[in-house]
């Protein structure tokens, strides 16, 4: 099965979580030449852990999938495009290929993913690789990556 990616916007991305378009109208300013945007609001409802990860490029598949239950995941892009695989597939069982999306995600946005959102690794939508930030509470339930029910997912650009 092959998906294709799509721009992440706040309607598409709604049954995965609450989508922010960050660096969207003025900036604050100040001297030395800065420019700072922030969400109109809270983003995350749990303290969290804050982490990096470096990914490589498109074309990938989608062979697992890990959700986390008990807490909110947030994902802000870099200073590269990237691609998120999302399901909303039955939290008792394992993500379905039927049900993953794929959404890429800009510099300047940010998706938070409900609790119970199965997901992917980003990859980076281009270039050879990009690092991507999140914040999620690691709690003593450790996110572990399953299989995807159904087969393999090869999402594509």
């Amino acid at each position: 099965m092959k998906i294709k990616a799509v721009p992440v916007n706040s309607t598409n991305f709604k049954p995965f979580g609450t989508y922010y378009k960050v660096m969207d109208g003025a900036p604050r300013t100040g001297t030395g030449g800065w420019k700072a945007w922030m969400t109109p609001d809270v983003c995350m409802d749990d303290v969290a852990h804050f982490g990096f990860t470096m990914v490589k490029a498109m074309p990938f598949t989608v062979d697992t999938m890990e959700r986390h239950s008990k807490t909110t995941e947030l994902i802000v892009c870099g200073d590269r495009p990237l691609v998120l695989a999302v399901a909303d597939s039955d939290p008792q069982g394992h993500a379905k290929a039927q049900d993953i999306k794929a959404f890429i995600v800009s510099p300047g946005e940010l998706v938070v993913m409900d609790r119970g959102i199965w997901h992917d690794a980003c990859r980076c939508a281009d270039g050879d690789s990009c690092y991507y930030y999140f914040l999620s509470l690691e709690t003593d339930e450790k996110a572990v990556f399953q299989p995807v029910e159904g087969g393999c997912v090869d999402v594509i650009l």
